[in-house]
């Protein structure tokens, strides 16, 4: 009998799985740097009908795309390929003698050198940046290979990292994913996340794994086991469970479309709407009216209930061009999130009236909503005071803001009287909190959601909130764990907000335990050292309850 051995990372679900490996085919080297000897016009001329020809093929895959996570990553890569900016960029490197590959990659280490180190919901832009880079040199050389699945069987891929043009091709066959690279927020783990493929990223030991092996993923133990047995998973574990009826906290939905907004299903409102998402392609700042109809047609697209809608969340690591930005050194830590609002102050005030001009146009017709507003990244108290006092200026009632920098943590109390709400961004809170950037797959392990520190920290927000007389939620990837969510409730956090496709296991799962059980779930956890031990303190405690 073959001997059991276990590889470590990071895992993605809720349900173990068991398969066989297949490896994904590995990229080529990109050609060396070399110059032209053919000419300006002949350089231009490749990168255009580069350019044009993988378009198309985003365009084909977009259409293909079976949820709108994937498919939004995939717009987001394809305006990048279509920016003018970018052939621009290449010609200058043409016109001093480079050919169309060396151009191109010369161009995109530019586009690079504006994003090391971003964070927040566009870091993986970089990653994008190497993904058309390969692919515009595949055609140019005229290979557009697609790696082609078996059509029946069950598979575990196993790549150094997946893009999102890699998983469009996933079929049913694919029932897991072990990666090299990635974290917690990469697009693998998004992508699995969404279309409920379990997963373990960040796996040191994935170069160990070759074709034919039978391996186990489980999730939970952010484990991969190599010749592991596998226990009956047709169902949730948890589904043994009664049901108590209603959650034993709220449970809302992240939002950043109108397409996000129609397959909220159980959710008790939306606890984040991203509206930076809706001007990623915009040249120049939209108007108030044109905000509105935005607004409106999210709004009435989404489920009833509170809507709290965060201002835009952008700044130099997530490049909306009409907000002339400038190059910084360390994005991450430079002017970004509510920052931007000294920079652009137009453009912030008529997003708050916009915003409310759009919530009393669709609550005129009959939708039973109440809309909120809360702004990212804010430091101070100073900050949270002068966001609130024009957000109520707008109009609104309920004010809030996001905890995702450790120094607001410390200030809770003074915070009384200045927002009627706190929502808690577990992936910049995390990336700050432990000084790891999210998109270096090298750090991912400190990114993990379940570390201790970040739920002792989770637990003193939520102590301070309290005091204070103030709601305070989780609106960050972390809240789309259900059995995280349950550790969330026990810590005394009021609310999660979840991805809309996480959204019904998180509900299902928090409808089976009471107050009390969900304390005991979060001391088990706390007691942890690590973070894979803090799982499955937590998975324990609550099968023995």
């Amino acid at each position: 009998m073959e001997s059991v051995r276990t590889l470590d990372g990071i895992g993605v679900g809720n349900r173990a799985v068991r398969a066989e490996v297949l490896r994904w085919s590995a990229r080529k080297s990109l050609p060396a740097m070399a110059k032209s000897s053919l000419g300006i016009e002949v350089e231009v001329n490749a990168l255009s009908m580069a350019i044009a020809n993988l378009e198309n093929q985003y365009a084909a895959k977009i259409k293909s795309a079976s949820n709108q996570e994937l498919r939004e990553i995939l717009e987001a890569q394809c305006a990048f390929v279509t920016d003018p900016e970018l052939a621009d960029m290449a010609k200058d490197f043409y016109e001093q003698g480079w050919d169309a590959p060396s151009g191109l990659q010369l161009a995109m280490g530019e586009f690079k050198s504006l994003l090391e180190g971003a964070g927040g919901e566009f870091g993986e832009r970089v990653a994008d940046l190497d993904e058309i880079v390969y692919r515009l040199i595949q055609w140019m050389s005229g290979e557009s290979d697609e790696t082609v699945l078996p059509t029946s069987g069950s598979f575990i891929i196993v790549a150094d990292d997946l893009t999102a043009m890699d998983t469009i091709a996933f079929s049913d066959v694919v029932v897991g994913v072990v990666s090299k690279g990635g974290g917690p927020t990469s697009h693998t783990a998004i992508v699995c996340r969404s279309r409920g493929i379990s997963a373990v990223v960040a796996c040191s030991g994935a170069d160990e794994l070759v074709n034919g092996q039978m391996v186990v993923i489980d999730p939970d133990a952010s484990q991969v086991i190599i010749n592991g047995v596998l226990e009956d998973t047709a169902v949730d574990w948890w589904a043994g469970r009664s049901s108590l009826g209603a959650p034993v906290i709220q449970v809302m939905a992240n939002v950043g479309s109108v397409a996000d907004a129609t397959k909220v299903q159980g959710a008790d409102g939306v606890g984040l709407l991203r509206t930076e998402l809706f001007f990623l392609d915009h040249k120049i700042a939209p108007t108030r009216a044109q905000q509105m109809k935005i607004y409106e047609q999210v709004l009435v697209a989404g489920p009833d209930g509170e809507i709290i809608v965060r201002t835009l969340d952008a700044g130099s690591d997530k490049p909306i061009a009409f907000l002339g930005l400038g190059r910084e050194e360390n994005p991450a830590l430079g002017v970004r999130g509510q920052r931007v609002a000294a920079i652009a102050p137009q453009f912030f005030e008529d997003q708050l009236h916009a915003i409310k001009a759009a919530a009393d146009s669709v609550r005129a017709t009959g939708k039973k909503i109440e809309v909120s507003v809360m702004a990212p990244m804010i430091a101070t108290v100073e900050e949270a005071e002068k966001f609130s006092k024009a957000a109520r200026a707008a109009g609104f009632k309920r004010v809030g803001i996001m905890i995702e920098i450790p120094a607001i943590t410390q200030v809770i109390s003074q915070l009384k009287g200045v927002v009627d709400f706190l929502s808690i961004g577990t992936n910049d809170l995390s990336q700050y909190l432990f000084a790891a950037d999210r998109v270096n797959s090298g750090v991912a392990a400190l990114l993990n959601p379940w570390q201790p520190a970040l739920l002792s920290l989770l637990q003193s927000i939520a102590i301070d909130s309290a005091k204070a007389g103030i709601k305070v939620g989780v609106c960050g990837e972390a809240a789309s764990d259900p059995l995280l969510a349950v550790v969330m409730a026990g810590l005394g956090i009021n609310s999660v907000s979840a991805s809309p496709s996480s959204v019904a296991a998180v509900v299902d799962l928090l409808s089976r335990v009471d107050a009390s059980e969900a304390l005991e779930v979060a001391n088990s956890a706390r007691r942890a050292n690590n973070p894979r031990d803090a799982k499955a303190g937590a998975k324990a405690a609550l099968i023995e309850i």
